[in-house]
């Protein structure tokens, strides 16, 4: 009779312990699927082309305001283009005053559109460069229901280069991107560039997605990276076809030796400077540079005096000096 009141007793306990475990990993799995749709999945009730609905309550609906950055006043023409999964890509052409075989793609960042990358655009064009600006898969004018971190977007701008290609067999191509701009290029050099491109320049980028994601999470709603972190890779590769590890631009940098400008702010809230010293230590390079800007916020270095020097001296020295 013990012996019967004993198994049922622990069959009753491994029975709550399991129903416990399980209610916990769906609350889990639901809560993910709502983080991985709030920060990446684009569109609102009112407007489908709205950034994620975690951008539009830290920015649009707080106190902070992004400034679109003028318009370049050069000539232009749009782009199109089909990426590899089939959604249609658009870009902004802008030519220099003199004629020109320099490519610049800038890359915006998280929840922004191509208008961003102007400031970057405008300087590039001064320089002489022809300048493509895309409008990154789920923002802007471009299709996709799902930002991606870099991981799709990487593949993307590799596509971009071999368009510029298609159009300027001659061209000798730089790319250039911010924050997720940044992991944007840095994994384009995964992606089979053509020998054109001469080098990368990335600007707050970050390492690894899941380090990201860690702090983020527990900023936004205290959770902690166990187990909620596994349950948001998983339901990023279902829902919106990359993992973490797809967007970590370190396993990029790790097979490339492009030339490679790391810019990053010692006082980055966002993307802890770490992140860019991991990058610099993975990458096998002969020719890899550092410019600190102390103090800055996240992706706020280009107002720190030296950086515009700093870029174009890079980039004149991999693409001939003017």
């Amino acid at each position: 009779m013990k012996k019967n009141i004993f198994i049922v007793t622990v069959t009753m306990a491994v029975t709550f312990v399991f129903t416990a475990a399980a209610l916990s990993l769906g609350a889990a799995y639901i809560a993910g699927g709502y983080l991985v749709d709030a920060a990446l999945r684009r569109g609102s009730s009112s407007d489908a082309s709205a950034p994620p609905a975690i951008f539009r309550s830290a920015f649009e609906g707080g106190v902070t305001r992004i400034k679109e950055p003028n318009r370049p006043k050069y000539e232009s023409d749009e782009w199109t283009m089909r990426s590899f999964d089939g959604l249609m890509l658009c870009a902004t052409h802008f030519e220099p005053k003199d004629e020109s075989h320099e490519w610049a793609i800038v890359i915006h960042g998280y929840g922004l559109s191509r208008a961003y990358a102007y400031n970057y655009a405008t300087a590039f064009l001064r320089h002489g460069f022809n300048v493509l600006a895309p409008d990154m898969r789920a923002s802007g004018k471009s299709e996709g229901d799902y930002i991606t971190m870099g991981a799709r977007e990487g593949r993307d701008v590799a596509d971009w280069t071999r368009e510029i290609m298609r159009r300027d067999p001659e061209a000798s191509i730089a790319l250039f991107g911010v924050s997720m701009g940044a992991a944007s290029v840095m994994n384009a050099a995964n992606n089979n560039l053509p020998p054109n491109v001469k080098c990368i320049i990335e600007d707050s980028g970050y390492s690894n997605l899941k380090g990201i994601f860690a702090e983020e999470l527990d900023k936004l709603v205290g959770l902690p990276p166990f187990p909620f972190l596994e349950f948001i890779d998983l339901i990023c590769e279902r829902r919106a076809g990359f993992s973490f590890a797809d967007a970590s631009p370190i396993h990029a940098v790790a097979n490339s030796r492009l030339p490679i400008l790391f810019i990053h702010s010692d006082a980055d809230a966002l993307v802890p400077y770490r992140m860019m010293q991991e990058l610099y230590s993975a990458s096998p390079s002969s020719d890899k540079e550092i410019f600190r800007a102390e103090g800055m916020p996240h992706s706020t270095a280009y107002q720190k005096k030296g950086y515009y020097r700093k870029v174009f001296e890079f980039t004149y020295k991999h693409m001939g000096e003017k």
